[in-house]
């Protein structure tokens, strides 16, 4: 299957990460009751904590911590490591 990414700053104020949260929560597909009941856990980035993951059969919700709205522009280092560990 295709693996999706969905992520947000904690400081974004446009899109803010509640939001983004809430609507990955309800998403209609085969597996929305298993992603809602997967736990959030610490995420890191080059060893020090970077966001909150949840994921479930290749669908993820990342909050990046100290971004806003432009999350490679905010957390370069910790965006690239988000888009390798995903890739």
């Amino acid at each position: 299957g295709i693996k999706v990414l969905i992520y947000a700053g904690d400081q974004d104020f446009i899109c803010n990460w509640l939001g983004n949260r809430a609507w990955t929560q309800v998403l209609s597909w085969e597996h929305t009751d298993e992603f809602a009941a997967a736990p959030v856990g610490n995420w890191t980035a080059a060893g020090a904590p970077a966001g909150e993951l949840q994921e479930s059969n290749g669908f993820a919700f990342l909050r990046v911590y100290e971004a806003g709205h432009m999350v490679p522009r905010d957390q370069p280092a910790v965006a690239l490591e988000m888009i390798n560990s995903f890739v």
